[in-house]
């Protein structure tokens, strides 16, 4: 197997942020890799960040009662399951604000419906005013100036805070305390701390993870299975734990196990914590072989629906584990013999024999077909199972 290279861990800062009384009441979560490869794309810093600073060290994170301020991209913000909880302790930016129209407005109508508060800087809340600003519960100024007073009289009655940055010296803080200013944050009232992620290989124990992902979206979920797959991920076995004994879901006080820790959290919580958690650890190269062996998985589980003597779930495994070692960087032979898989299946992958290799056989000549014949595929059976099955596989990709 080839040699595993660790991730860079991924640097956090937390800037405390004050109320007038200089009482620290938030931080503000700034972050970035520690390296600067193009390939770590926004989408896994956010998550990477997420999980160091929520997930990864539980109440250490949130800092107890105090509440995080985020800017997360758009795209995040897309994707409502993948939203960090709990929703009254976070109060969110976007850091690419997109153009102000209907689907913006629907979607921020939204996320506020979830309980979480937005921050908008004073520039925007300028252009839009009468469109921004019921949906926006902090305002971002940076000069005294900078909103009128007719604006600021408004705010009071719709409970919206002004927020203030880079404080330096204490004239400052004056100012914006005389125009209402809720939150302040600079060096003169404190310096931020940097957290930086320990570093992690850069699969893990990525079988389970792949197993843990298919359970999490099977209809019929079942906790004690997920329990087996988690305990195989050790990070996520912690961050299940840290999560479940915080002080937002555990009111009890008294420390639980791990059962009783995923009945605590629940199916949705547990999606999302462990989708942010699998994400941060993908590299865009291991998940494009992702999305292949989803692929090739959907479109055997298709393809075996005609027939009364194939199991649909053998099917699907079967096509995700043809490509499993080239996912797992790992000898195919020496996966084989680690994982507890149906010897037909063990067959059909090494050697296409039975009905499930003759399943993987016609899937993997169609994807031959698909590449050498580009937009000139004929709308058959076949090609209509390969279209649900791409479908398929986007969607499940879409919530990692």
């Amino acid at each position: 197997m080839p040699e595993q290279v660790d991730l860079d861990p991924c640097t956090i800062a937390l800037h405390p942020i004050h109320d007038a009384n200089h009482a620290h009441v938030a931080d503000r979560l700034v972050y970035r890799p520690n390296s600067a490869s193009e390939s770590d794309d926004t989408m896994a810093a956010t998550a990477r960040a997420l999980t160091g600073a929520v997930y990864e060290l539980g109440d250490a994170g949130l800092l107890g009662e105090r509440t995080l301020f985020i800017d997360l991209p758009m795209a995040w913000l897309d994707r409502p399951e993948l939203l960090p909880t709990p929703a009254p302790r976070l109060a969110i930016g976007i850091a690419d604000m997109p153009e102000v129209d209907d689907v913006l407005l629907a979607r921020l109508d939204d996320i506020r419906e979830r309980g979480y508060r937005m921050i908008f800087p004073a520039s925007l809340i300028k252009r839009h005013l009468e469109a921004m600003l019921p949906r926006t519960d902090i305002i971002l100024v940076k000069k005294p100036d900078e909103l009128d007073a007719k604006t600021l009289e408004r705010l009071p009655a719709r409970n919206i805070k002004l927020l203030v940055e880079n404080i330096e010296e204490r004239e400052e803080l004056e100012r914006y305390r005389e125009i209402g200013c809720a939150y302040y944050n600079g060096h003169y009232l404190a310096r931020p701390s940097f957290i930086a992620s320990a570093p992690r290989g850069r699969h893990g124990n990525r079988a389970a993870q792949i197993r843990l992902i298919r359970a999490l979206y099977e209809d019929d979920s079942d906790i004690h299975r997920l329990q087996e797959l988690v305990v195989q991920i050790p990070h996520l076995h912690v961050a299940v734990l840290r999560r479940a004994n915080s002080t937002y879901f555990n009111r009890g006080g008294r420390e639980i196990d791990l059962h009783r820790a995923m009945q605590v959290l629940g199916l949705i919580e547990l999606r999302r914590l462990i989708l942010t958690l699998t994400l941060a650890s993908l590299q865009p190269s291991s998940r494009i072989i992702l999305r292949m062996a989803l692929i090739r998985a959907f479109m055997c589980r298709n393809l075996s629906a005609p027939f009364s003597g194939l199991d649909a779930e053998d099917a699907f495994t079967t096509g995700l584990f043809s490509m499993m070692d080239a996912l797992l960087e790992e000898d195919r032979d020496t996966l084989f013999a680690q994982l507890p898989l149906n010897p037909l299946i063990i067959h059909a992958v090494k050697d296409r024999t039975g009905p499930l290799g003759a399943v993987l056989t016609l899937c993997e000549n169609h994807e031959r077909q698909v590449e050498e014949a580009a937009n000139d595929m004929p709308a058959d059976q076949l090609h209509s199972c390969y279209m649900a099955a791409l479908a398929s596989a986007r969607s499940l990709m879409n919530n990692l």
